[in-house]
């Protein structure tokens, strides 16, 4: 029976465990733990209750919160839906809205049991007003992708405690006791490309196993695409879930920074419009690489080329088209022209979670450690920087802030010719192109040196480094003559934390990676190291960056201990002995630079 005049509500059996948990089961749990919390936090709000269908559209109005105990009149109508919806839907929100204008509740919210967003009902009523103007406050409840395990302490409590951060507000905004939240711009752009990326990655995860189990082919590409990489490969759902989350985030990635692009040179790059009546995936693909192109005219090369994971984006199903259109149209719906470049940098910044990180293969070094070695490395503005492995660019990124520090008149472009990074993956090549442009946006001329190549294949010759296959392209993607591309020949420092693994560890992947490491300790028809294959690449790293090295320049690399007091470390060392002077070797005793890592 409900509190509210012995009326009777249709309440689910959220306790049967004989079945599967629905939205609907679960959003009776989620009005029993509200009307809990009320009670111990003693909260003279109305009760919450489940309804039965409506009697005009047959739908559900899931969560009812009344106003007070005694009346029914309406405060808050919760549409609560399973957590692979989007929890920003526009047919989620709308059906939430509706139901709050028939209930004439001044709020509604949408929740999928991951978050719960609140909205104010009269300003989601105002066409004109922004999202971000119409949205309260956001929640995040739980990590939970199966509604089967709400009762699991690990997404209950969570969900529990933002309940009662909910609850409370809500009741005191309602009261007059606080102001409405607000949302800031940045932060909320953030939260929906977020949101955006992880309904694509549920998309991607199911196409990236379908395919692996059924193609051949595909298996092999993707097997091979691991490889390159340097990550181990086992054809587990973690490793279509890694695929998945970093095809959702180059998508996505192309897209934004196309937009704010665009926004700059409006007479060089048209607005990105996709049609309502383009529904099939090749020709998304075919309409978003033509967009694409017109960006490399002006250059951003590591952003914009395609490769295998590329691929896996576009497939001729209705709902990922809707879903990538979808991200287009939120996108447009702001004005990079005239938002602030520092708002932009921050969204950008932030792109890539902190727990994300680990998931998408990135282990980002701690600045603190960065800013030590390039202390040590670098002490004049003008030193040209090399990062051969640099991932998502820290290295790079420091070394610009040490340069605008040394400097604070020394020009956003400036810097970036000092600055050079190569990594053998796309998409920390990617990272690093962005990581870098952000630091000024306002800048036409925002070239980021970024390779992605295989730094075993890079060459030196006698007058030092210089990459004719890079020139050329670089030539034909600026528009330029192929004499006016320079490269250092050779560098001022070289820096950066290269991959431990070891050569004898490296998998097949149809490219003679053994010879090229091979190749490393050579330098023309010199063998200038003697390197054990037990070794780790980072051995081969400090070897073949010699040749790109300046004599009297510096080099700074964060790698395993390893070498220090096992025999295959000894070729190493000889190596350091017959070619630098040892500044200093720091080892830290107290604590371990990278948590996540498996050696020291």
């Amino acid at each position: 029976m409900s509190r509210i005049k012995n009326k009777k509500s249709s309440l689910p059996d959220a306790f049967n465990s004989e079945s599967h948990k629905t939205e609907w089961t679960c959003a009776a749990k989620l009005a029993g733990w509200i009307n809990e919390i009320a009670k111990e936090k003693d909260i003279p709000i109305g009760v919450a209750e489940v309804e039965t269908k409506t009697k005009d559209s047959g739908k559900r109005s899931d969560i009812i919160i009344y106003k007070t105990p005694k009346n029914l009149d309406a405060l808050c109508v919760i549409e609560c839906k399973q957590p692979f919806w989007d929890v920003f839907n526009e047919e989620l929100k709308e059906d939430a809205r509706n139901k709050g204008n028939k209930r004439k509740a001044p709020y509604f919210a949408t929740c999928n049991f991951k978050k719960l967003i609140w909205w104010n009902t009269e300003r989601a009523n105002n066409p004109v007003l922004t999202e971000e103007q119409q949205i309260l406050e956001k929640y995040n409840f739980s990590e939970i992708e199966n509604l089967d395990e709400i009762e699991n302490i690990r997404y209950r409590e969570p969900i529990r405690r933002e309940l009662r951060k909910f609850i409370s507000k809500l009741y005191a905004v309602h009261t007059g006791k606080e102001p409405e939240p607000k949302q800031a711009i940045d932060e909320h752009l953030i939260d929906r490309i977020h949101e955006k990326i992880r309904v694509l990655s549920y998309f991607y995860t199911d196409i990236i196993r379908d395919k692996f189990h059924k193609d051949a082919n595909f298996a092999k590409s993707l097997q091979n695409w691991f490889f390159e990489q340097m990550w181990e490969f086992s054809g587990q759902q973690n490793d279509f879930d890694k695929a998945a989350r970093q095809t959702a985030y180059l998508l996505v990635n192309k897209i934004l920074f196309y937009d704010v692009l665009q926004s700059k040179q409006p007479k060089e790059l048209d607005p990105l419009i996709i049609p309502d009546s383009l529904m099939k995936g090749s020709m998304m693909q075919k309409t978003l690489q033509l967009y694409f192109e017109e960006v490399l005219k002006i250059d951003y090369e590591t952003l914009y080329t395609h490769d295998f994971i590329d691929s896996i984006a576009f497939t001729d199903d209705d709902d990922l088209v809707k879903q990538i259109k979808e991200i287009i149209s939120v996108l447009n719906r702001y004005n990079f022209g005239t938002l602030g470049y520092d708002i932009l940098g921050r969204v950008f910044e932030r792109l890539i979670p902190p727990g994300e990180r680990h998931t998408l293969g990135q282990y980002f070094t701690s600045a603190d450690v960065v800013d030590l070695i390039l202390h040590f490395c670098s002490q004049n503005e003008d030193d040209k920087l090399l990062d051969p492995s640099c991932g998502a660019g820290t290295f790079l990124v420091r070394g610009y802030q040490q340069k605008k520090l040394m400097n604070q008149f020394k020009k956003h472009e400036e810097i970036l010719d000092k600055l050079w990074g190569n990594d053998i993956a796309k998409f920390p090549a990617h990272l690093s192109t962005i990581n870098l442009a952000i630091k000024n946006l306002g800048v036409l001329k925002n070239y980021p040196n970024i390779l992605q190549s295989d730094f075993f294949a890079l060459q030196v010759g006698p007058h030092g480094f210089d990459n004719d296959i890079w020139r050329k392209r670089r030539a034909k993607t600026l528009g330029v003559d192929e004499r006016e591309i320079t490269y250092p020949r050779y560098f001022d420092a070289i820096v950066g934390n290269p991959p431990y693994t070891r050569q004898e560890e490296i998998k097949d992947t149809g490219v003679d990676k053994q010879q090229l490491i091979a190749n490393a300790v050579m330098f023309g028809n010199k063998k200038i190291a003697d390197i054990s294959e037990q070794a780790g690449i980072y051995a081969y790293f400090f070897v073949h960056g010699t040749k790109f090295l300046k004599d009297a320049g510096f080099f700074g690399f964060i790698v395993t201990n390893s070498w220090l007091d096992v025999d295959y470390g000894k070729g190493l060392q000889e190596f350091f002995l017959l070619n630098y002077k040892i500044v200093a070797i720091i080892e830290s005793k107290e604590e371990r630079w990278f948590t996540d890592a498996d050696v020291n």
